[in-house]
């Protein structure tokens, strides 16, 4: 059920930010978070999403190769990564940015290069996954996947809707021009994540993106999105829409206010909607609050007096009256500098 879940989160955070009035120019998907963005861009419905996500999973769970498999982050860069995987069935899933990739492969052989990859000072973390994603691994899953997706999903209407908005395709790395049927959400489920070239490629767009909003359960993109980011010399600033954990809900109003105060003409009633039959609404009848002034509780120093209530400026020759010092006995205190007060240049005693 993770598949549809997460979609599902995507859909319901893109929905309330379409209807707040927050349109989106451009956007660019990390393996299943294409579909959320084909719904942005308008090539497919929520309903159709929904059917997608779901039978991803569903094929993923049925009709997997017998064996242990799962993936790996890798902090190399793809040309160095391929080194090591020579002789073995680990395949690169992922290029996420120019030092950071996924692997697929077996159990075993994962195993085995994470321990040569950590010897050698190098990131690799093993992933919480049981499917080597993006690889010839998926093949079985794959013609299950076509199959369930021609028989239970109605592909009508999969063309461009919003032609104002582009999507830029990581499976194939290039902006969408047509249709994605079957065949292209099987080829995304099996073929390697260029999350890297689809990206850098919307970036590029400087005068059209001015903040880029990730939309998923978590910030996990927010790394590589730096690293292109910081290789293209690019400085569009980066936020997300939800955080794992019981801050999530406050991230995504924390992403209402930013883009208010970005001059974005967001309204902020769906944030504010609590699923109530009436919309809340804004007191501004209250009765002011009655503060109770019986005690006082102001304390304050004679030099803190002095300063508020002082009677006479800072004087060029005398400076100013030292703090607490009583009136009839005053104490003066100046430090006389030449380049503070210059006229004094031009009064010399000669004896």
């Amino acid at each position: 059920m993770s598949q549809p879940l997460s979609t599902a989160l995507q859909l319901g955070i893109l929905a309330v930010l379409e209807e707040s009035g927050v349109l989106c120019h451009t956007v660019v998907g990390h393996s299943s978070g294409e579909i959320a963005a084909a719904v942005a861009a308008g090539y497919l419905t929520p309903e159709q999403a929904i059917l997608i996500a779901y039978y991803r999973g569903k094929a993923t769970s049925e009709a997997l190769p017998s064996g242990s498999f799962g993936m790996m982050a890798v902090g190399l860069e793809p040309e160095a990564v391929a080194t090591y995987l020579e002789g073995t069935s680990i395949e690169i899933a992922c290029v996420n940015s120019p030092k950071s990739t996924t692997l697929s492969g077996t159990t075993s052989e994962l195993a085995e290069l994470e321990k040569t990859l950590t010897h050698e000072q190098h990131f690799a973390r093993r992933l919480r996954v049981d499917v080597a994603y993006h690889s010839r691994h998926m093949e079985p899953a794959a013609d299950k996947y076509r199959a369930l997706l021609q028989d239970n999903v109605p592909w009508h209407n999969t063309g461009q809707n919003n032609p104002a908005v582009q999507m830029h395709s990581s499976t194939t790395g290039e902006v969408v021009s047509g249709g994605l049927g079957p065949d292209y959400w099987v080829r995304n489920m099996s073929s390697t994540v260029l999350f890297h070239q689809a990206f850098r490629g919307m970036i590029r767009q400087d005068n059209v993106v001015d903040l880029l909003i990730e939309i998923g359960p978590s910030s996990v993109l927010s790394g590589p999105v730096g690293q292109i980011q910081k290789v293209a010399g690019s400085a569009i600033p980066y936020t997300c829409a939800w955080e794992r954990g019981p801050n999530a809900l406050r991230t995504f109003l924390h992403l209402a206010g930013r883009l208010f105060n970005m001059g974005c003409p967001i309204s902020l009633a769906p944030f504010n909607a609590d699923g109530e039959p009436e919309a809340p609404q804004f007191v501004s009848d209250l009765p002011n609050y009655c503060w109770n002034h019986s005690v006082k509780y102001w304390h304050e120093t004679a030099a803190s007096r002095d300063w508020r209530f002082r009677r006479v400026l800072h004087h060029d020759l005398l400076g100013t009256k030292i703090l607490g010092t009583p009136w009839n006995h005053p104490i003066w205190k100046k430090s006389v500098r030449l380049g503070d007060v210059t006229w004094l240049r031009d009064h010399v005693v000669c004896f």
